[in-house]
């Protein structure tokens, strides 16, 4: 005990004394004749009340001990994922799936296991698939309302649940968690070491079964995304069963759109003396065969039936597109003369297994005689390029011998090499059958006896002057214009869209390619651009290098430059290996470009895949830009998507800003604003949104791009949602993993039919925890009673003595 106002001793005793003092005093005082010891017991009483009183003042206390040790916390842990849907074995003559397993255990008052844990620990329960949902308000006593668990989730993420579960409670004395699932961990590596190092006990209780259902699955399918028109390509499909060895399926590949089938294969599924392992005996792979015979992005299913007894027949079957392009490409590269460009060309076009290249150097049709018997003079100006020398190729004298070819390449010409009838049937062969020419001049092709003076003049995306174009012999290194950089022709990492030959937008590492390129030795001057001509390179100076042109129904391209060849040889010495197949790619990605997407459209709909799991996410990009590929000012666009089942909603695109092309050598974030502005599109001609999808099938997805009442183009794409499959790829019970976690933690391992022993063998280990507490004695009843009881009698006796 102690006092909350302390005074000196000499004071107390001063105190008390002077209230002794004055008792004695008054009563000895008394005139009238008293006994003593009622003179003694009067005096006792009064100094009795007034020491009590005197001790309320100093307002006593008791220090005593406090137990304020915290509950003890548990948290329950109930795994909601799609696989706990599953059934595995009959309760009670009937079918019970696993979370209704859970539920029963959990919520039937008859079983008092939640109960039991209740009355032992602070519990908290906690649904989780992908993370940790909320906690459930379980049910208080006399409650009547009685929780429900739903298994929903498309992942089981059960490492992320219980950290989360942890650190939910982080600070608190906790006894463990309760931990129900069937061990299905889908979403990356287990964090087992992790979860040891938190130093807290794991009681899995193991749902369902160890032995895998019945059921035959399409793991995945292997396939090239590009083939080509009429040449076959093989589709690999490997396919995994358990519970049906020696039973045969049909294996079917068809297309989507028109539900042809394209090809079928009978498989009988393995039984285990055939292989040498158990896990091998569940797998096997068939080929199919697919032989396209149109070009265009097509997509492909590939389809099992559904056997008795199958566990689903929601991974049957997978999707998958496929661009179909022309198999391989007739090139014919004219030369006027032999230079390295041509040499270099000549080997990169022939190395291509997609191109079949028909290579000539014609020296010239008419000015200065040949010699006589000379090589030359004998193949009628050609350059020998084959053995026997009377085999070189020659150019076609026609327009239906030109017609063989796909892409026309002429190189440094001039008004000598090619009578009036080639000229005629090139200027046919691009603006009436729609063919590409790509121009490689030098001062020949450029000069004043060029080809300005020829047929070929209104191919040209430029007009050469009469007196022929500058040469300027100085190095430079190119710069991609605005346009160059959005070019799919242009573009040499892999961060292009390839679904429509566009580019999703202007991309930093494809520029930082093109700054680091070796320099060029020539570059010409002084011509000036057609209408509707589009530079889509230039030199340091500002002026175009590769220029590009819709000329009739064809395309025309010129490169007012030379040494490209050096792209080839310069990077030799490159640490950065990319380099070393720069040079033939590009060359390839302009072949290809040329003589594919012969109609040109103003507005490109990508997506960021062509198959997608239900729940997922589509990012759609479209990219608007006009003829001369500029960006469109003021432009929206509108989507319109198309779900398998009812009907079609409405999704504005919002302007995605581009980073500046300028040679900075660093990466400009991009930045996307709520709504399409004219401010916005006057920068940039990329436009995004996205969307979930919440249906099984295909999505139909339909862009139009208008300014004003104007329509500028539209475009359309088509892509396919499928189940989420992971959590039914491993749906057996994984004790192991389950086992592993208890004994690594330092809990206990359960299974569902010994889960009512859990809550005996969760150990209550808790440090006391205890405060001094100060309890006042003054304010006690018995104190006033005490007081009362002392006055009373002294006032009861001096009464019956006659004082009163």
């Amino acid at each position: 005990m102690r006092f909350t106002y302390f005074l000196p001793g000499w004071i107390v005793v001063l105190g008390i004394g002077v209230v002794i003092g004055i008792t004695v005093y008054v009563y000895l005082r008394i005139e009238r004749p008293l006994p003593p010891r009622y003179r003694l017991l009067l005096i006792l009483l009064r100094i009795a009340a007034a020491s009590i009183l005197l001790g309320c003042l100093l307002a006593p206390v008791v220090i005593e001990k406090k137990d304020i040790t915290p509950p003890m916390h548990l948290s329950i842990l109930v795994d909601t994922s799609r696989s706990m849907q599953l059934v595995d074995v009959p309760m009670s003559e009937m079918l019970i799936s696993r979370i209704s397993q859970v539920n029963q255990l959990l919520f039937n008052v008859p079983e008092q296991f939640l109960q039991t844990l209740q009355d032992r620990f602070e519990v908290h329960l906690y649904p989780f698939d992908t993370q940790l949902q909320q906690s459930v308000m379980l049910s208080q006593e006399g409650d009547s309302s009685t929780p429900h668990l739903e298994a929903e989730g498309t992942l089981t993420n059960i490492g992320g649940a219980i950290r989360e579960a942890i650190a939910a409670w982080k600070g608190q004395q906790t006894a463990g968690i309760v931990l129900f699932t069937d061990g299905a961990h889908n979403s990356g590596q287990f964090p087992l070491g992790m979860i040891t190092a938190l130093e807290v006990p794991i009681y899995p209780i193991g749902v369902g079964s160890v032995e895998p259902p019945k059921d035959i699955q399409i793991q995945r399918v292997d396939y090239t995304p590009i083939a080509y028109t009429n040449h076959e390509s093989i589709i690999r499909v490997s396919v995994m069963q358990t519970g049906y060895a020696g039973k045969t399926a049909q294996l079917s590949l068809r297309e989507v759109e028109s539900k042809k089938i394209v090809d079928t294969a009978m498989l009988t599924f393995n039984t285990y003396q055939e292989i040498d392992s158990v896990d091998a005996s569940t797998k096997q792979v068939i080929e199919l065969k697919l032989t396209p015979q149109s070009e265009g992005s097509f997509q492909y299913s590939v389809t099992l039936p559904t056997l008795d007894g199958e566990l689903t027949e929601e991974n049957n079957h997978k999707t998958f597109s496929m661009k179909v392009v022309k198999a391989k490409l007739n090139v014919f590269y004219l030369e006027g003369r032999p230079r390295w460009d041509y040499t270099f060309l000549k080997r990169t076009l022939e190395r291509d297994p997609d191109i079949e290249a028909t290579c000539a150097i014609l020296s010239h049709k008419g000015g200065k005689p040949l010699p006589v018997g000379s090589v030359l003079d004998r193949l009628d100006g050609y350059y020998p390029q084959a053995t026997p020398a009377s085999e070189t190729p020659r150019f076609p004298e026609t327009l239906a011998e030109l017609s063989q070819y796909d892409v026309l390449i002429l190189g440094d010409v001039g008004v000598e090499h090619l009578t009036k009838t080639q000229q005629r049937a090139i200027v046919d062969f691009v603006e009436t059958q729609g063919r590409p020419v790509i121009f490689l001049p030098s001062r020949n092709m450029l000069g004043v006896n060029g080809l300005g003076n020829t047929e070929l003049a209104s191919l040209l995306p430029i007009d050469i002057p009469r007196n022929g174009c500058r040469v300027e012999d100085a190095e430079f290194t190119v710069q991609l214009t605005r346009s160059g950089a959005f070019h799919p022709m242009l573009q040499l990492d892999d961060a292009q869209v390839a679904q429509t030959g566009q580019t999703a937008g202007l991309d930093i590492s494809n520029l930082s390619f093109w700054r680091n390129m070796p320099a060029l030795p020539r570059s010409f001057s002084g011509f000036r651009l057609r209408g509707g001509a589009t530079a889509l390179m230039e030199n340091g100076k500002g002026m175009p290098i590769l220029i590009l042109q819709r000329t009739g129904l064809g395309k025309s391209l010129i490169i007012a430059a030379e040494g490209f060849w050096n792209w080839d040889f310069g990077v030799t010495t490159y640490r950065d290996t990319r380099y070393r197949t720069i040079y033939p790619r590009f060359w390839a990605q302009v072949i290809r470009w040329m003589a594919t997407n012969t109609t040109d459209k103003n507005l490109y709909l990508t997506t960021d895949a062509s198959t997608y799991a239900i729940g997922g996410t589509v990012k759609v990009t479209a990219y608007l830009y006009s003829e001369t590929y500029q960006p469109q000012a003021g432009a929206t666009v509108q989507i319109e998507v198309v779900p398998p089942n009812g009907g079609p909603f409405q999704l504005q695109m919002a302007v995605e800003q581009e980073p500046s092309v300028a040679n900075t050598g660093t990466s400009v974030p991009r930045a996307e604003s709520r709504e399409p502005k004219a401010t916005n599109a006057d920068m940039s001609n990329l436009y995004t949104a996205q969307f979930a999808l919440l249906q099984k099938g295909q999505y139909r997805i339909r862009a139009t791009g208008r300014s004003g009442n104007l329509k500028l183009g539209e475009d359309h794409i088509d892509i396919h949602a499928h189940p989420q499959l992971a959590e039914l790829e491993n749906p057996q019970l994984n004790e192991d993993l389950l086992k592993q976690l208890a004994r690594q933690t330092g809990g206990a391992y359960f299974t569902m039919a010994d889960a009512e022993s859990v809550p005996e063998n969760i150990a209550n280990v808790q440090n006391p925890i205890f405060v001094d507490a100060e309890r006042e004695l003054w304010t006690h009843p018995f104190i006033l009673i005490a007081v009362l009881g002392f006055l009373g009698t002294e006032w009861f006796l001096r009464k019956r003595i006659g004082l009163t």
